[in-house]
């Protein structure tokens, strides 16, 4: 009884370290989502209501969830904190939280870092065409993520109950 109960319970830990990887690759799929969302966002709040960028940044963060929504809420206390700083070391500060917490790749955060020296120092129209070309590049990275995930979010998840059920035969 206590080599089933074993056995299961090897299987199932490995199961569910291979199901933990797996949701790593859907993470960095969502995350790309939320924010092209979020960027689409705030060219809408730059373009058509001319919003300061702390207030439009809060705005986007209050509507998106998790990380995202945590980078854009550390940009905009970081420029009303310190707005001699600039917008670029606030969009510095949100891309190292952005990085810690969230699942992005480090392709996808450098995207973010050249969005970072446009933000608030040309005109709307520049600012919105910045904002359009990172959101298309993020497209891109999600489409490669997606296929990503396919691949290798699959195998993940059957290749850690294989492990398991391979070690309980080895260990019985």
């Amino acid at each position: 009884m206590i080599k089933l109960l074993g056995g299961v319970l090897i299987i199932t830990t490995c199961g569910s370290l291979g199901l933990m990887v797996a949701r790593g690759y859907r993470a960095r799929i969502e995350q790309l989502r939320h924010l092209n969302a979020g960027l689409k966002m705030l060219e809408t709040e730059i373009r058509y209501t001319a919003t300061p960028l702390p207030l439009a940044l809060i705005r986007v963060g209050n509507q998106l969830p998790g990380a995202i929504a945590h980078f854009f809420h550390t940009v905009a206390g970081v420029l009303k904190a310190d707005a001699a700083a600039g917008a670029l070391a606030a969009w510095e500060r949100g891309l190292e939280d952005l990085r810690a917490r969230g699942a992005l790749e480090a392709d996808d955060l450098e995207i973010l870092r050249a969005l970072g020296p446009m933000l608030g120092r040309s005109g709307v129209n520049d600012q919105v065409k910045n904002l359009e070309m990172t959101r298309q590049l993020l497209g891109q990275q999600q489409l490669a993520a997606l296929e990503i995930n396919n691949r290798q979010g699959r195998m993940w998840q059957t290749l850690g109950f294989l492990l398991g059920v391979t070690l309980v035969l080895l260990l019985y």
